[in-house]
């Protein structure tokens, strides 16, 4: 299923969180394995968009998660909720090697956050992604 009906960019991170989230609990699989299995399986249509940045935030894991263990000072990631861990996966990357503004990306963020995460996460998130974006210099200070 690709781009039969068109997605908007955020139904795309919704479904690309959404996959993240889960590949949380499969952590071995291959990501373009887990990306097909479940794409052959939705009833959603879904984006190249999608597989872009749900591979890319797989491949950039290592360096994604020590940008944000650096950021969330006195929180490491195993802490964090699945949903937190995710949606900070995605928006980092999106910010970082999608060329997406940094502003779209924190603000789409905390729009997924709100919907699947419990109520301090919003303000969690959001002071983690302004962290990293002021200091690559992303936004201003």
């Amino acid at each position: 299923m690709s781009d039969k009906k068109k997605l908007s960019r955020h139904a795309c991170r919704e479904l690309v969180f959404k996959l993240l989230f889960a590949k949380e609990f499969d952590r071995d699989a291959d990501p373009e394995t887990y990306y097909n299995d479940y794409t052959e399986n939705a009833e959603e249509p879904t984006a190249d968009y999608v597989r872009e940045i749900f591979l890319g935030v797989c491949a950039a894991l290592p360096a994604l998660d020590e940008a944000i263990e650096a950021a969330s000072e006195n929180w490491k990631l195993a802490r964090m909720s699945t949903a937190t861990r995710s949606v900070l996966r995605m928006a980092v990357y999106e910010m970082t090697e999608a060329e997406v503004p940094a502003k779209v990306a924190i603000n789409e963020a905390l729009e997924i956050i709100k919907l699947y995460d419990e109520g301090s996460a919003p303000k969690f998130v959001n002071g983690i992604l302004n962290k990293i974006a002021r200091e690559r210099g992303l936004i201003e200070s």
